[in-house]
Order: C-alpha cells, then structure tokens, then sequence
C-alpha cells in the first residue's frame, strides 16, 4: 500500500503567482494485476472531491495514465490524499501540474520533489 499525504494551497510552489488549481497524473508502472488508486482532498469544512479507478498497465491512456483536470486550490490549505492498495514498490509514478488562474503552467512536483517538500 502507497500513502501520500501533501499539503496544498496557493501558496505551494513560493512564488509571486499563487496556484489556482492543478492536475494530477497518476501512471502505473508495476506489474499485470493493476491497482486501485483513491485521489482525494479534505479541509476542515469537509471533502472538497474525491476520485476513485483501476489503473492497469493499458488503462486509461498510453501506458496506464489517468489525469484528474482542474482541481481547485485555494488560499486555505487543505490535504490531498493519494492511496494506492499494491503492494510492489515504485508502482505508481505521480506528477501534479500546478497552475495560475489564467492556466499558465507554474511548476510540475514530481514524487521526488513532494518527498522534499515533506522534509
């Protein structure tokens, strides 16, 4: 089982131009069996979305992606949830594409780069 757990809010990346929303990409890159993903956000007002798929090595677009477009961020933070149920390591590869109001793409985390924000 994969956990990530990240804080979100405009202010993410630390620049002058705050993030207004994002996308999330989500590949699977382990085995045949697949896994089940869960991509979900929570405040302390409640779940703002959630989103739940089987991701396979030929699901979705080429090579297993599944994107989630135009997810709100706002200037209070909330928690982005990503839950995978497998059990290989290095499964899943994760990018989340952040971008200002106008759609100008701002910064890409990758799960290297979330890992260092964790820190």
């Amino acid at each position: 089982m994969a956990v990530y757990l990240l804080e979100i809010h405009e202010n993410l990346l630390q620049t002058f131009v705050p993030v207004k929303y994002m996308d999330v990409e989500l590949a699977y890159v382990g085995g045949e069996e697949g896994t089940d993903v869960f991509v979900g956000g929570a405040s302390i007002h409640g779940e703002l979305y959630r989103h739940l798929f089987h991701l396979t090595s030929n699901s979705g677009g080429a090579g297993g992606n599944q994107v989630i477009h135009n997810l709100d961020v706002s200037s209070e933070p909330y928690e982005l949830r990503i839950i995978s149920n497998s059990s290989s390591p290095k499964h899943l590869v994760i990018r989340i594409y952040c971008r200002s109001i106008h759609g100008q793409t701002l910064g890409i985390l990758s799960e290297y780069q979330m890992m260092k924000l964790a820190d």
